[in-house]
């Protein structure tokens, strides 16, 4: 546990600069990709082909997403595999417009990547090198743990844009306090990856446009097939709202925001941003490390009969109480008849405090037995994600 907490406050220290031209590009990626950005600007390098190449070893992999479970790098070397199915690093592309000639240009970010000995290397499009490395102005800093704290990649997105607008209008401005920041809807939309080109000639065309028509672009967007998280009720639930929370709780910022309307139509997003101070910012990282390290210790005690998003579960319900859990779980290892259902006994157990009066009965729900069915030697690519992204 010690060495835990060391190892969290070394992390807390460490910041990363990264251009404000990537981070304002528009594109899609996952959160590990853009984590493991973040993690190999510690240890990079310029090769004689003018590709940024960064090393992460395995130890120092552990060390940042806490994580002690061999699957680790089993998962690693699946995010390196480009005939697996779904999201793997290779995936992660931008669109940027070119200075000189306005036009899109789409670069893949990573163009080669293994996992070998423990060791992971990355390899990033050379086209990119001058706004990775040896960078004197136009660049963000940023905080590691803040990036490696966010589950979203909405919410890690929106923190490198709202900290790179935050932190530029302070250098013009001199003032200090909360800010104002504007996005057109579909403008939002493009920066956070939820509508890209799609290969569509229309769509870049307008993009390269000095004042793009972004009615438009999402007109075409919806022709393309683009149509996630279109109604503004449901961005604002799934992506803004929660953003804001993981952000507020998480990171060095304080974000509230409110529609631009006209008429009844939502056009666009007003945020207003600060920055905590250091005490709050020392204090909300370390409620966030106890859950972590208390998470961690669950996930110890008790793999063996549950989920991570089970155990993640009973986490919550017990408000991460970790000895309310484990008599919980002590209870139902040595109940006296088999227990079918496992999690609905923890969680009732739990509320009800049963380990406490012995001569209670716990009566289960029914439930569905293929629903309770564990195949525990399967390969859980999505189980692996997710431990990976909810530290």
């Amino acid at each position: 546990m010690q060495n835990e907490k060391r190892d969290q406050l070394v992390v807390s220290k460490k910041t990363y600069k990264k251009s404000n031209e990537l981070i304002n590009a528009m594109g899609k990626g996952t959160a590990l990709s853009q984590k493991l950005f973040a993690i190999g600007m510690q240890n990079i390098k310029v090769d004689e082909t003018n590709n940024v190449v960064a090393t992460i070893y395995g130890t120092e992999l552990r060390k940042m997403f806490k994580s002690s479970s061999g699957s680790l790098y089993e998962h690693i070397e699946a995010l390196c595999d480009r005939q697996i199915k779904g999201a793997t690093i290779f995936d992660w592309n931008l669109l940027m417009k070119d200075k000189e000639n306005g036009k899109i240009e789409a670069h893949q970010v990573v163009t080669d990547a293994s996992f070998k000995n423990g060791t992971l290397t990355l390899r990033y499009n050379n086209s990119l090198t001058d706004k990775i490395v040896n960078l004197q102005k136009d660049y963000t800093v940023l905080s590691l743990a803040d990036t490696l704290s966010l589950k979203s990649v909405y919410s890690l997105r929106l923190y490198e844009m709202l900290k790179s607008a935050y932190d530029y209008q302070r250098a013009v401005t001199k003032m200090q306090g909360e800010m104002v920041f504007e996005y057109k809807l579909t403008e939002l939309k493009l920066e956070l990856g939820i509508i890209n080109s799609g290969g569509s000639k229309e769509i870049k065309t307008e993009l390269e446009k000095e004042f793009p028509d972004y009615d438009r672009i999402d007109e075409l967007a919806e022709k393309t097939g683009q149509t996630k998280y279109k109604e503004y009720k449901i961005f604002n639930r799934n992506v803004l709202s929660k953003a804001k929370e993981e952000l507020n709780k998480k990171t060095s910022l304080q974000v509230d925001y409110e529609p631009i309307k006209n008429g009844r139509k939502t056009e666009g997003i007003r945020f207003f941003v600060t920055k905590k101070d250091a005490e709050a910012v020392e204090k909300t990282a370390e409620v966030a490390v106890n859950k972590d390290e208390i998470l961690d210790d669950l996930i110890d005690l008790m793999h063996d009969d549950f989920k991570l998003r089970e155990i993640r579960e009973l986490a919550e319900l017990a408000e991460y109480d970790y000895d309310k859990i484990k008599k919980s779980y002590d209870y139902m290892n040595s109940y006296s008849s088999p227990v079918d259902v496992p999690i609905a006994f923890m969680k009732d157990c739990i509320k009800n405090e049963y380990y406490n009066n012995k001569t209670t009965k716990f009566r289960p729900k029914s439930s569905n037995s293929f629903n309770n069915f564990e195949q525990r030697n399967d390969y859980d690519f999505e189980e692996l994600e997710k431990k990976l992204l909810d530290n």
